[in-house]
């Protein structure tokens, strides 16, 4: 008989009664947390996807310190967006199309890492005009609405008229498909995107701040302690939020992780609750290892 669970979500719930080894299995590896913030960018990528093609069609660049989930939020929209296959004629539809840009993007580069994306094969032959012919028949044919761009920042690496060229390919590719451009990256992001003003203009801003200890990191925190299959509730004071949004320095990633760890002791100690005073006594594991030495 299964045992109702209200403090957790649903998935969680299915969990909860599992081993042990299972449950610290399921805390460690990636999972999505809804939360209003994340909502919000999502519904405005779903709007991208379903913008009809257009000329100038918008965008979105999202800018947060490294941790904040950019990329978590690239994959749930990719998830929400999966290939379709029309059985009718057996032809592939890739709504969205992700890659991450490379330490140091050239438009070789772009183009392999977006026909590899695709699951084509690489010629390395092929002159540049040849790539850029098959790419944009590919996307073309794939009926790509959405081009997500990662790690936007890394053209910082290159000379200023090799990023020129990285941008102008960014803008030639949603011009000649007529899908949308998302860039996400860090604060400097911005600064690369600024060397080509027409791609900058259509690009709609949303940032993702380092979370501060109000109502909307409670509603993360809420949201991340309904994630963690544990038995029992955890409620935590408003000191501890404030706390944990220290520990965390604002950043998400870092956030998960605390609780994380704390959640995985809860179920090894038998206690399968995160508390006041674990959020107040929890140090990080080299500091911890310091300590015991």
């Amino acid at each position: 008989m299964m045992i109702e669970l209200p403090h957790l979500a649903s998935g969680a719930a299915a969990l909860a009664n599992s081993p042990n080894e299972t449950r610290i299995r399921a805390i460690r590896s990636d999972r999505w947390v809804g939360f209003d913030r994340a909502r919000r960018v999502l519904r405005h990528l779903d709007g991208l996807c379903d913008h009809p093609p257009s000329t100038r069609p918008p965008g979105l660049a999202i800018y947060g310190h490294s941790g904040m989930g950019k990329t978590m939020l690239v994959e749930k929209f990719k998830r929400n967006h999966p290939p379709i296959i029309d059985h009718s004629t057996g032809v592939e539809s890739m709504p969205v199309l992700a890659i991450t840009l490379t330490s140091r993007p050239t438009e070789r580069r772009i183009y392999g890492q977006l026909l590899m994306a695709m699951g084509a094969s690489i010629n390395e032959r092929l002159t540049l005009m040849e790539l850029e012919i098959r790419t944009v028949l590919l996307l073309k044919s794939n009926n790509v609405r959405v081009l997500v761009f990662d790690e936007v920042h890394n053209l910082l690496a290159g000379t200023p008229r090799e990023q020129r060229v990285i941008l102008q390919l960014l803008r030639y590719l949603s011009n000649e498909i007529k899908a949308s451009l998302v860039c996400l990256g860090v604060s400097e992001a911005r600064d690369a995107i600024a060397g080509d003003t027409q791609l900058a203009r259509r690009l709609d801003q949303f940032v993702l701040p380092r979370w501060k200890a109000d109502e909307e990191f409670q509603e993360l925190v809420t949201a991340i302690l309904r994630s963690l299959p544990l038995k029992l509730p955890s409620a935590l004071s408003s000191q501890s939020l404030r706390h944990l949004s220290r520990l965390g320095d604002g950043i998400t990633a870092r956030v998960f992780g605390i609780l994380n760890e704390l959640a995985i002791e809860a179920i090894q100690d038998g206690t399968e609750r995160i508390t006041d005073e674990n959020i107040e006594s929890w140090k990080p594991a080299l500091e911890k290892e310091a300590a015991f030495a």
